[in-house]
């Protein structure tokens, strides 16, 4: 198991921003995310129901999966990069980066490269969804972010972390994932 200590915050979504916290063994890093240029919760769900159980990455040359993304704000993006390693480790790189101008060139900013354990990552992101949707509610979230919360991604997660086949169909359970981290 990695040693790397890797949390993630999703702390408030307003007026179509979504701020986050990532911290990264003792460092802190704050994330400001616009809903007119990412999807910031859809992205870690897809991304962690895609690398679940894999070894490494594809030898293929086109990878469907969505293991790397981007989020955005007005001149800076941040990009992902999830890599799955034997043992159910995932390595992550985050790195953000800056224009002056538009279509100037890029600036980093910072850079995180870590590892953390798909089921550590899950769980959390799974945690701070389901934290933000009690706090908000579906309405509360589409109108504090501008689009409807992503519950079908995250319900496919939380087969995964229940070990649920894919497919089950059971609404209530579906519904009772969300009362878990209560």
């Amino acid at each position: 198991m990695p040693e790397n200590r890797f949390e993630i915050f999703l702390t408030e979504a307003r007026a179509g921003w979504l701020e986050a916290r990532l911290v990264s063994n003792d460092s802190h890093f704050d994330l400001s995310v616009n809903s007119n240029f990412s999807e910031p919760i859809k992205d870690l769900f897809r991304c962690l129901y895609d690398v679940h159980g894999l070894d490494g990455p594809t030898d293929m040359e086109v990878d469907y999966r969505h293991t790397e993304f981007e989020w955005g704000g007005e001149g800076w993006l941040y990009y992902w990069g999830v890599t799955p390693r034997p043992g159910g480790v995932l390595d992550i790189v985050v790195d953000f980066k800056g224009k002056r101008e538009v279509g100037g060139e890029e600036y980093p900013v910072w850079k995180i490269e870590t590892s953390t354990t798909w089921d550590e990552f899950a769980r959390q992101v799974f945690t701070q969804a389901s934290e933000m949707l009690w706090m908000y509610g579906f309405t509360g979230y589409y109108a504090r972010w501008q689009k409807d919360f992503p519950a079908g991604e995250m319900m496919r997660l939380g087969h995964l972390l229940h070990g649920l086949p894919a497919g089950t169909d059971d609404f209530a359970r579906e519904l009772g994932y969300l009362a878990e981290t209560r």
